[in-house]
């Protein structure tokens, strides 16, 4: 198993040799670091969301559920918690979906992945662990941000959605238990449904199966914030953007926009096996396409934006074109010099020999910084 460093670099693909390798020592470094991947790595169509952890993890970005193996014990351990939490009024949702939320920040087993919109707040677990500890009890580890490019968005509140949670606690239909479909990683978007996921601006990765399945690397990369620097990032987030235990409270603004833009994009296809397939074989598509550019690109600009791409091949090939015609009237030219000189002497075969033995020597000891008044003072001193 690789070392925590080697396998987060693992995860940075190939840029990390574009954005660099100099650790993360302020706010403003780390601001720097997200843009240049959203920038690298993003597209338009796609949703940029965060996740911060306080250690290097060797499996990071794993829901709790699985770290703690309770389904090994009892595959309807989760129907029998969201039974037992309603039982004991500490959820009052009738949707298995709703109940696993409150299960998520209530600090019950859950295979929801936290995830936040907001970068800093990413950066805030990155750096802080779990508030029941000291905030400085893990200042000995690096901590981990990682960022996640996601195609589609599921509504929590949606028909589809619920349906698609359901059947993995019902464990039905029978289709639903496929290995294909349960390696299926989805995105729920954010809800209002406690303070909680107000405060953190947070959303869910839903992994549908019996065990954690490995991320697609197209599908993130990740930050490595330095033990070092933890202390400090921490003062400037709750002195520079009131972001500490405690205070992280959003304010709720501009929801008609974001809404607008996000219902565009809204998954709303019924919780069919058709669909479900269709959902697996389009994940594997943009897997393969990721791998296929990274394989003809081998490493190369592969992230460059279009617009670089295009003005760095339009200065190469003009730059082809020059030399290549400079080439050609050089080669006239000498052809030209020879033939005339060949048409008005007489030279035998072996001063010729000579005469380029010399040239070779002369050429290899000057690197080929050669002028015709050197040649000439050579042969006046012969």
């Amino acid at each position: 198993m690789p070392q925590p460093e080697e396998h987060y670099l693992q995860k940075e693909i190939s840029v990390k040799h574009q954005l660099g390798k100099d650790p993360v020592r302020d706010v403003s470094d780390f601001i720097e670091r997200v843009n240049g991947y959203v920038q690298e790595r993003g597209k338009p169509d796609q949703f940029c969301v965060y996740r911060g952890e306080p250690e290097c993890y060797p499996t990071p970005c794993r829901p709790n559920l699985f770290r703690r193996g309770v389904l090994a014990e009892n595959r309807f351990f989760e129907k029998n918690l969201f039974d037992a939490m309603r039982q004991n009024k500490l959820t009052g949702e009738k949707r298995y979906l709703d109940n696993a939320i409150d299960a998520q920040h209530g600090e019950f087993p859950s295979r929801l992945l936290d995830v936040s919109y907001n970068c800093l707040v990413a950066l805030y677990f990155a750096v802080t662990p779990y508030y029941h500890t000291e905030e400085n009890s893990l200042d000995r580890e690096d901590g981990m941000v990682f960022l996640f490019f996601l195609d589609e968005i599921f509504s929590p509140s949606a028909r589809n959605t619920n349906d698609n949670y359901r059947a993995i606690i019902d464990r039905k239909p029978a289709w639903c238990q496929e290995p294909l479909f349960q390696k299926n990683i989805k995105f729920i978007d954010h809800t209002k449904l406690n303070p909680r996921i107000i405060a953190q601006q947070g959303a869910f990765m839903l992994f549908q199966g019996d065990e954690a399945e490995e991320l697609p690397k197209r599908m993130f990369c990740g930050i490595r914030i330095p033990k070092e620097a933890k202390p400090k990032l921490r003062s400037q987030l709750k002195n520079l953007f009131g972001i500490h235990t405690g205070t992280i409270y959003p304010e709720i603004s501009n929801l008609v926009r974001e809404l607008t833009h996000k219902s565009r994009q809204l998954n709303t296809q019924a919780f069919t096996c058709e669909n479900e397939l269709y959902y697996a074989l389009a994940q594997l598509e943009r897997e393969l396409d990721f791998y296929l550019d990274y394989l003809s690109a081998q490493d190369a600009g592969l992230f460059l934006p279009p617009a670089i791409r295009s003005c760095i091949n339009g200065r190469l090939g003009t730059m082809e074109n020059r030399m290549a015609s400079l080439m050609f009237k050089l080669t006239v030219e000498v052809d030209m010099c020879m033939s005339i000189l060949a048409d008005c002497t007489q030279l035998d075969e072996e001063y010729l020999r000579r005469k380029r033995s010399e040239s070779v020597e002369r050429a290899k000891r000057t690197n080929g910084q050669i002028h015709f008044a050197q040649i000439a003072r050579h042969v006046e001193d012969d």
